[in-house]
């Protein structure tokens, strides 16, 4: 039970040291300042295996999150939770803090990639409408905080779990100085909250409730490259461990159908509450591979055009020899 290991991850926590240079966090740094490197031509190999893990990770954290925040819709949902906000915030704080939880983000450095692949993912929502569009693009009587903000709160409970670890975020574009020195008793603030929702919800052996859960499904697939996607979930597994554990941890009133689907002209996620059933639309993970495809495609440049970075990741990244190397 994810309860009882609480003490346990905190004490680890406290007790970690930095073990590695984080290889996406390398990416998301230099990305945020690319442009510095805009006039260089750097010569980049097609994609190899390492491009294609990173472009398949990229998608696998923003689905993850996705389904995180649709079963937090369907939490509030079904079950008494008292909100003093928009539920939109309240999913996505469920949907951030439960893959912090359900990574040992607090005490695992790799798996802080997963979470900062889902807040630049944002960010490019963002800059992508500023850059067509402008302020003009932007929904601000929309139920969703906006995409810029979003970016900053995933940061900021990022941060907030593991500071040690992500000192490198602090006082930077990636998280002000103003808003991470609050980000620590942000992520208690949720941690308690996720504790709550467990220790008042959570399914147990006495229960009357009848056995309801979380089904996946999914429809076939018209396009190649949401087939391509579609493998990679079902391989991962993924998707079958969250609706599982989302399954034995809570005493469901209604069954929840998790349901894969082509949506024409219809980039989106969303939970039902009528028919108690959770749709994702298999356009919306291909937006997830385009952007994990410009983003890599921009990185790729930075970090070629980064002497220590070239060291450490040239060859993954094909950067052209130089004679500094």
């Amino acid at each position: 039970m994810v309860v009882a290991m609480m003490p346990v991850l905190r004490q680890k926590a406290a007790a970690f040291r930095r073990g590695g240079f984080l290889l996406f966090a390398a990416l998301f740094s230099v990305a945020l300042v690319s442009s510095v490197y805009a006039d260089e031509p750097i010569p980049v190999k097609p994609s190899g295996e390492e491009r294609k893990e990173v472009l398949r990770d990229f998608v696998l954290a923003n689905v993850e999150f996705t389904l995180l925040h649709e079963i937090g819709h369907a939490l509030i949902h079904q079950f008494p939770i008292p909100l003093f906000g928009r539920e939109e915030d309240a999913a996505d704080q469920i949907a951030t803090t439960f893959m912090i939880l359900r990574h040992n983000t607090d005490i695992d450095p790799t798996a802080m990639n997963k979470l900062l692949m889902v807040s630049v993912e944002w960010l490019s929502e963002w800059e992508d409408a500023e850059a067509a569009h402008g302020s003009s693009a932007h929904a601000f009587w929309d139920s969703h905080s906006l995409a810029i903000q979003r970016f900053y709160n995933v940061n900021c409970l990022l941060f907030g779990a593991n500071p040690d670890e992500l000192s490198f975020l602090l006082d930077t574009e990636m998280l002000p100085a103003e808003r991470g020195f609050d980000c620590e008793q942000a992520y208690s603030q949720a941690f308690e909250a996720n504790l709550w929702l467990l220790s008042s919800f959570a399914r147990s052996e006495s229960s009357l409730v009848p056995y309801n859960g979380i089904v996946v499904e999914y429809e076939a697939t018209r396009n190649p490259r949401h087939e391509m996607v579609r493998r990679w979930l079902i391989e991962s597994g993924m998707v079958q461990e969250i609706a599982s554990r989302a399954t034995e941890l809570f005493a469901w009133p209604q069954p929840v159908r998790l349901f894969f689907d082509n949506c024409p002209g219809s980039a989106e996620a969303y939970y039902n509450r009528n028919v108690y059933e959770i749709v994702v639309c298999y356009e919306l993970l291909d937006v997830f591979l385009e952007k994990s495809e410009i983003f890599l495609s921009r990185s790729a440049v930075a970090v070629c055009a980064n002497a220590g970075l070239r060291r450490l990741y040239g060859e993954s990244f094909g950067c052209g020899t130089r004679p500094e190397d």
